[in-house]
């Protein structure tokens, strides 16, 4: 194979892809509608803090998708992102010197926050369903962890999704340990019958965050969080903490609070929702060849190779070809074996012309690389 000279295609992240025919008309409609209630020096004027009251009120229709109820409003803490989120949470409910349980394969900022806040991330033992009751039970005796911070819902970078029963494993392991829950909802909304969040079965240790990156845009900058209650919300946010980094832009909360009470944020989502299931159509056949994981609605999908191959190697000759895919390490505790994985993005791809020629390549590098360690 030669080099590309065409520019590189993204598939190392996991955005969604652009319904522009949905999306725009959506978003151009909300911002006219805000902007026609409002003055700019209105709108921008001051912060939102944890959001308005209209803002809380449609966090709480969109948690309460998942959720099963609509949480009360006084609950729900409208964030400058999941990651801002996580900012406030880790801090306050873990804190230095202490322990977060996570994922053995855990979310890279998890990382980068440890070694700001200096806690100590310990990895817990997956398989295909996610973490292990047991394992999370045999950390809790011996490490004493402050909180669990986990995807159960198509898991980064590993796509597995827990079972009811595993959901509710975990709650009691967490019940007995007195352990609070981190939970990251963020792929949630494009899968069809999953089972209920980890969140809906232990309020009352929860801490269940859903932004809108995965499932509207990642440019959004909007997440919402549910507190077990109002009270513990307002102590690890305003007014508890005077920290104002993590709330969300006025113009980004009001647009998504619009979106949301006039349907168009469904809209969006049901048209994400249909264009990955045509985009899993065109991908699962080309990677027939492989050993991947995906699960419907996912946004990625996980290859693992043999252990005779080097997903850095792979990853580099898929890169020579011009598409950019993830290998695992970044999602790796210091200190443990990194799997030979890769992961790719089958949202970002601009058309499913553009999909469907990267998987092509990705696919025969895939078996040139396999077939040369045999």
């Amino acid at each position: 194979m030669t080099q590309s000279a065409s520019p590189i295609i993204e598939m190392s992240r996991t955005h969604p892809p652009l319904v522009s025919a949905v999306f725009d008309t959506e978003y151009r409609s909300a911002m006219q509608s805000v902007l026609s209630r409002y003055t700019p020096s209105e709108m921008v004027g001051a912060h939102r803090w944890m959001g308005t009251d209209a803002d809380r009120r449609a966090g709480g229709v969109v948690t309460g998708h998942r959720l099963g109820s609509i949480p009360d409003a006084g609950r729900v803490i409208v964030t400058n992102g999941t990651q801002s989120a996580f900012n406030m949470l880790l801090g306050g409910l873990v804190g230095q010197g202490n322990v977060l349980a996570v994922e053995s394969l855990t979310y890279p900022p998890i990382l980068v926050l440890a070694q700001r806040f200096g806690f100590t991330p310990k990895g817990v033992e997956m398989d295909e369903e996610g973490v292990i009751p047991e394992a999370l039970e045999a950390l809790c005796r011996s490490d004493r962890p402050k909180a669990l911070y986990l995807l159960p819902t198509l898991q980064n970078p590993t796509t597995a999704t827990m079972s009811l029963g595993r959901r509710q494993a975990i709650v009691d392991v967490a019940r007995r340990y007195d352990l609070q829950i981190l939970e990251d909802d963020i792929y949630s909304l494009l899968p069809q019958d999953l089972p209920p969040p980890i969140s809906a079965l232990a309020p009352e240790r929860s801490w269940y965050m859903l932004g809108v990156a995965k499932t509207i845009a990642a440019g959004m900058k909007i997440a919402y969080l549910v507190a077990p209650s109002a009270a513990l919300g307002e102590a690890q946010f305003w007014p508890g903490v005077r920290a104002t980094f993590w709330m969300a832009a006025p113009i980004s909360a009001a647009v998504s609070t619009q979106m949301i009470e006039t349907g168009g944020a469904k809209r969006i989502i049901d048209a994400v929702r249909q264009e990955m299931v045509t985009r899993h159509q065109i991908v699962r056949p080309l990677l027939s060849k492989t050993d991947f994981v995906t699960k419907d609605g996912a946004l990625h999908v996980w290859i693992r190779l043999p252990q005779s191959a080097y997903a850095s190697e792979l990853a580099a000759a898929i890169r020579a070809q011009g598409v950019n895919v993830g290998t695992a390490d970044p999602y790796v505790l210091p200190g443990e074996v990194v799997p030979q994985a890769i992961r790719i993005g089958i949202g970002h791809a601009k058309s499913q012309e553009e999909l469907e020629n990267a998987t092509r390549i990705i696919a025969e590098c895939h078996d040139d690389i396999v077939n040369a360690t045999r």
